[in-house]
């Protein structure tokens, strides 16, 4: 399996504080317990060579990082996790959170673009889960949004 390099949490931090306008904190989980289901996916993908990386959060992260862009309140995570699904706004919120990352995704030196973003209640495809569930090759983060729910990010190159 080929190794996608990522740069270090502090460069995630930052990313993501720049972009949220708040002191975001960021941590290597080391214990390995993937984000729980459902989940928010991205896929990022170079030009040839094809490398690929499937980011996925939690539902209660990847509504806390869409509704941080927009200022939205925190109720409107807590009923998007009760529900068990974003609405359209958050999604489009969480499609450009995750535009942004395509630069952390870039940072050991190839371009990675965007590709499908799911959000729930749509899941990836079964074939990316499936790489997903093959890969040895995981970077699992904990996230805290300031004001927000804290939760699990995990980037697994395919």
């Amino acid at each position: 399996m080929v190794i996608v390099p990522l740069p270090k949490p502090p460069e995630l931090e930052k990313l993501l504080g720049a972009l949220l306008m708040r002191p975001v904190k960021v941590v290597r989980a080391e214990d390995g317990v993937p984000p729980p289901a459902p989940h928010a996916t991205a896929l990022f993908h170079t030009e040839e060579p094809v490398l690929q990386v499937l980011a996925r959060a939690d539902l209660g992260l990847a509504a806390s990082l869409a509704a941080a862009l927009s200022v939205l309140p925190a109720a409107a995570v807590k009923e998007c996790v009760a529900a068990g699904r974003m609405d359209e706004s958050l999604q489009d919120n969480f499609v450009e959170v995750m535009n942004v990352l395509s630069r952390f995704v870039s940072g050991g030196g190839r371009t990675f673009r965007l590709g499908p973003v799911t959000c729930p209640p749509a899941a990836a495809a079964a074939d990316l889960l499936a790489l997903v569930e093959g890969s040895d090759e995981k970077r699992l983060y904990s996230i805290e949004v300031p004001g927000f729910s804290a939760g699990r990010l995990e980037f697994v190159t395919l």
